[in-house]
Protein backbone atom coordinates (compact mmCIF):
# COMPACT_ATOMS: atom_id res chain seq x y z
CA UNK A 1 0.00 0.00 0.00
CA UNK A 2 0.97 3.68 -0.58
CA UNK A 3 -0.53 6.50 0.45
CA UNK A 4 0.36 10.20 -0.08
CA UNK A 5 -0.71 12.99 2.11
CA UNK A 6 -0.07 16.78 1.98
CA UNK A 7 1.10 17.90 5.32
CA UNK A 8 1.91 21.65 4.48
CA UNK A 9 1.29 23.77 1.36
CA UNK A 10 1.93 27.03 0.52
CA UNK A 11 -0.54 29.47 -0.86
CA UNK A 12 -0.46 30.47 -4.53
CA UNK A 13 0.84 33.38 -5.31
CA UNK A 14 -1.09 36.82 -5.66
CA UNK A 15 0.09 36.62 -9.60
CA UNK A 16 -1.66 33.31 -9.91
CA UNK A 17 -5.04 34.80 -8.07
CA UNK A 18 -4.69 37.91 -10.90
CA UNK A 19 -4.06 35.48 -13.46
CA UNK A 20 -6.97 33.25 -12.94
CA UNK A 21 -9.09 36.30 -12.50
CA UNK A 22 -8.10 37.53 -15.90
CA UNK A 23 -9.02 33.87 -17.18
CA UNK A 24 -12.35 33.94 -15.59
CA UNK A 25 -13.33 37.37 -16.46
CA UNK A 26 -14.05 38.50 -13.00
CA UNK A 27 -13.98 42.30 -12.78
CA UNK A 28 -13.51 43.05 -8.60
CA UNK A 29 -11.90 41.69 -5.57
CA UNK A 30 -14.96 41.28 -3.98
CA UNK A 31 -14.83 37.17 -4.18
CA UNK A 32 -11.14 36.96 -3.77
CA UNK A 33 -11.48 34.61 -1.10
CA UNK A 34 -13.42 32.34 -2.52
CA UNK A 35 -11.70 32.24 -5.42
CA UNK A 36 -8.18 31.67 -3.71
CA UNK A 37 -9.62 28.44 -2.14
CA UNK A 38 -10.60 27.70 -5.10
CA UNK A 39 -7.90 27.92 -7.37
CA UNK A 40 -5.53 26.75 -4.53
CA UNK A 41 -7.90 23.46 -4.15
CA UNK A 42 -7.39 23.12 -8.41
CA UNK A 43 -3.34 23.53 -8.39
CA UNK A 44 -3.62 20.71 -5.69
CA UNK A 45 -5.66 18.49 -7.65
CA UNK A 46 -3.46 18.88 -10.76
CA UNK A 47 -0.51 18.47 -8.61
CA UNK A 48 -1.85 15.49 -7.44
CA UNK A 49 -2.89 13.58 -10.98
CA UNK A 50 0.12 15.31 -13.49
CA UNK A 51 2.43 14.06 -9.92
CA UNK A 52 4.28 17.73 -10.97
CA UNK A 53 5.00 20.29 -8.34
CA UNK A 54 3.04 23.60 -8.56
CA UNK A 55 2.65 24.64 -5.41
CA UNK A 56 5.83 24.43 -2.55
CA UNK A 57 4.36 21.46 -0.24
CA UNK A 58 5.41 19.40 2.96
CA UNK A 59 4.07 15.73 1.84
CA UNK A 60 4.00 12.32 3.58
CA UNK A 61 4.51 9.01 1.70
CA UNK A 62 3.36 5.80 3.96
CA UNK A 63 4.79 2.56 1.65
CA UNK A 64 4.05 -1.00 3.25
CA UNK A 65 6.49 -3.81 3.18
CA UNK A 66 9.70 -2.31 2.53
CA UNK A 67 12.60 -4.67 1.52
CA UNK A 68 16.65 -3.57 1.20
CA UNK A 69 16.69 -3.05 -2.77
CA UNK A 70 13.36 -1.85 -3.49
CA UNK A 71 12.92 1.32 -4.39
CA UNK A 72 10.60 3.99 -3.07
CA UNK A 73 9.04 7.04 -5.56
CA UNK A 74 8.41 10.55 -4.20
CA UNK A 75 5.30 11.83 -5.52
CA UNK A 76 4.15 15.18 -6.54
CA UNK A 77 7.99 16.82 -7.13
CA UNK A 78 9.39 14.98 -4.08
CA UNK A 79 12.90 16.09 -3.76
CA UNK A 80 13.96 16.71 -0.27
CA UNK A 81 13.89 14.04 2.29
CA UNK A 82 12.87 15.84 5.90
CA UNK A 83 13.17 12.10 7.62
CA UNK A 84 12.57 8.74 6.77
CA UNK A 85 10.91 6.53 9.79
CA UNK A 86 10.22 2.49 9.59
CA UNK A 87 7.25 1.32 11.58
CA UNK A 88 9.10 1.69 15.41
CA UNK A 89 9.84 5.49 14.40
CA UNK A 90 13.86 4.79 14.06
CA UNK A 91 15.38 6.52 11.47
CA UNK A 92 15.44 3.45 8.27
CA UNK A 93 18.54 3.46 5.66
CA UNK A 94 18.20 5.04 2.05
CA UNK A 95 20.38 6.42 -1.06
CA UNK A 96 18.08 9.05 -2.54
CA UNK A 97 18.54 8.84 -6.34
CA UNK A 98 16.51 12.10 -7.90
CA UNK A 99 13.08 11.29 -6.49
CA UNK A 100 12.99 7.90 -5.47
CA UNK A 101 15.23 6.69 -2.67
CA UNK A 102 16.98 3.15 -2.93
CA UNK A 103 15.87 1.70 0.69
CA UNK A 104 18.81 -0.04 2.62
CA UNK A 105 16.42 -2.16 5.29
CA UNK A 106 13.24 -4.19 5.94
CA UNK A 107 10.32 -2.42 7.35
CA UNK A 108 6.69 -3.12 7.96
CA UNK A 109 6.06 0.23 7.28
CA UNK A 110 8.14 2.72 6.06
CA UNK A 111 7.28 6.78 6.40
CA UNK A 112 9.03 9.12 4.07
CA UNK A 113 8.31 13.26 4.99
CA UNK A 114 9.83 15.25 2.07
CA UNK A 115 9.42 18.61 0.64
CA UNK A 116 8.80 18.73 -3.10
CA UNK A 117 10.54 21.72 -5.71
CA UNK A 118 8.29 23.55 -7.76
CA UNK A 119 10.45 23.47 -11.19
CA UNK A 120 8.48 26.61 -13.05
CA UNK A 121 8.66 25.30 -16.60
CA UNK A 122 7.03 22.16 -15.84
CA UNK A 123 4.41 24.22 -13.56
CA UNK A 124 3.22 26.36 -16.16
CA UNK A 125 2.35 23.98 -19.17
CA UNK A 126 0.06 23.17 -16.37
CA UNK A 127 -1.63 26.97 -15.69
CA UNK A 128 -4.13 26.27 -18.56
CA UNK A 129 -5.89 22.91 -17.27
CA UNK A 130 -5.44 24.48 -13.45
CA UNK A 131 -7.61 27.94 -14.97
CA UNK A 132 -10.23 25.76 -16.74
CA UNK A 133 -10.58 23.14 -13.30
CA UNK A 134 -10.55 26.27 -10.79
CA UNK A 135 -13.34 27.70 -13.51
CA UNK A 136 -15.22 24.48 -12.98
CA UNK A 137 -15.15 24.40 -9.55
CA UNK A 138 -16.46 27.84 -9.29
CA UNK A 139 -18.67 26.84 -11.46
CA UNK A 140 -20.49 24.40 -9.43
CA UNK A 141 -19.36 21.33 -12.35
CA UNK A 142 -19.94 17.75 -11.52
CA UNK A 143 -16.83 15.36 -11.05
CA UNK A 144 -17.32 13.73 -14.28
CA UNK A 145 -16.39 17.60 -15.74
CA UNK A 146 -13.47 17.98 -13.05
CA UNK A 147 -12.71 14.11 -13.88
CA UNK A 148 -12.08 14.89 -17.33
CA UNK A 149 -10.15 18.06 -17.10
CA UNK A 150 -7.46 15.91 -14.65
CA UNK A 151 -7.37 13.48 -17.46
CA UNK A 152 -5.67 15.73 -19.82
CA UNK A 153 -2.42 15.97 -17.25
CA UNK A 154 -1.36 12.38 -17.79
CA UNK A 155 1.24 12.57 -19.87
CA UNK A 156 1.73 16.09 -19.89
CA UNK A 157 5.04 15.47 -17.85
Amino acid sequence: MIQVRILQCNDPLADHLEQFKQYASVPDDSRDGILLKMLKRAMLAVQESSDVAILPSTLELTVTEVKAGDVVRLYQGGKIVVSCKDQDGLNAGYVQEGDRLRMLGWSDSLKVVYENEVIIPEAEKLQPLIWQLATAIYDGEDASVQNAILRQTHGMR
